[in-house]
């Protein structure tokens, strides 16, 4: 594998004048070649006034629009909003995730005294235009739950649209996955299936990535985080024979965090990986599933730096992280786009990295 080329999606371009801070990005592309870009742009990394952004390439990846809001209604309480996109059959642009519910701008949303968090709400817009113009985010429930729906859904051959999330909290044990569907375009969703849980519900299943290898097989990549023990496991892929009705899990062997990937054939997939501890770095990984096991056959650094470390201690997922949520876009003839939010220059900024096999 190779590295072709390194850029910038989006990044403050008046740093000593206002802060904007970009994280959390997804890619989709459309049916006419563009390639719509969505992340999280507020004054801090977990402001309360994040909001969602859109903005767009002509030229696969390698300049970009302006980014623009999602939607400029004025949200009251203030919500701090994470979405990602994904172009349908039909030409919808759809945009899942979710919102914290902020009551006031400096509430945490985590309670540093009793970890718990601000109310989760999951929400969905979507585009009749290619991306360029979208509905107000509405809510929707899965039986009650306050899903982290962090990355992309994904939609079937047979038009289902999945998503992949845990329950959200931060306690010590009840954590499961679930796999949520909807078969009317994203207006209704059932919980379909667990994809994973561990015995006594103690490691979670963060950062859930869908991966459709085709046919009835799926995949879930995720973070595999030991909540009872406050450290973070190597990343886990549930597998589903079934088209996501039951799931066995494998251990990739690759210790990292959030991650995710696309299929390369119906036994063989393109990863990418935030290791954010030591070394420190993010990783694209080919691997072929043979019996059950996953096997690393090439590996491509796309940065290593130590300062990007997460320097926090047992038991703090989420301080002090410096980058994340990477994701991989087929381009055709062989070529990728990777894309993740980084720290650069004191900035959070979204970058991308152009990759060939």
């Amino acid at each position: 594998m190779q590295l072709l080329e390194t850029g910038t999606v989006y990044a403050n371009p008046d740093p000593l004048l206002v802060s904007r801070q970009a994280v959390f990005p997804g890619l989709t592309r459309l049916a006419d070649g563009d390639i719509v870009a969505m992340f999280s742009i507020g004054q801090a990394f977990d402001a309360a006034d994040m909001r969602a952004h859109v903005c767009r390439s002509r030229d696969n990846g390698r300049s970009w629009s302006v980014p623009q809001l999602l939607h400029d209604s004025r949200l009251d309480p203030m919500e701090s909003e994470s979405f990602k996109p994904l172009a349908l059959a039909d030409g919808t642009v759809l945009a899942t995730g979710y919102v914290f519910i902020r009551p006031t701008p400096l509430t945490p949303i985590v309670d540093p005294v009793t970890n718990a968090l601000l109310p989760l709400h999951n929400k969905l817009s979507r585009s009749l235009d290619g991306g360029r113009s979208w509905s107000v985010p509405e809510r929707f429930e899965v039986e009650g739950a306050g899903l982290e729906l962090s990355g992309p859904c994904i939609q079937r051959a047979d038009g289902e649209v999945l998503g992949a999330a845990p329950p959200f909290h931060i306690g010590a044990d009840g954590h499961e996955g679930w796999l949520i569907s909807s078969r009317d375009g994203g207006q209704s969703w059932q919980k379909k299936s667990v994809f994973f849980r561990a015995e006594g519900g103690s490691i979670a299943p963060w950062e859930s990535r869908l991966i459709d290898f085709g046919g009835e097989r799926l995949g879930v990549l995720f973070w595999a985080y030991d909540a009872a023990n406050g450290r973070s496991l190597s990343n886990r892929l549930a597998l589903s024979d079934d088209g996501g009705e039951t799931f066995r899990t494998l251990d990739t062997g690759i210790a990292a965090q959030a991650s995710g990937g696309v299929a390369l054939s119906g036994d063989e997939m393109l990863s990418i990986h935030a290791h954010r501890e030591a070394p420190v770095g993010l990783n694209v990984y080919r691997t072929r599933l043979r019996d059950d096991r996953h096997e690393v056959v090439d590996t491509l650094a796309l940065f290593a730096d130590e300062r990007l470390g997460q320097g926090a201690g047992p038991g703090e997922p989420f301080a002090n992280l410096r980058f994340g949520q990477p994701s991989l876009l087929p381009l055709g003839e062989d070529e990728f786009l990777g894309c993740c939010w980084q720290v650069e220059a004191g900035q959070h900024v979204i970058k991308s990295f152009r990759i060939r096999l």
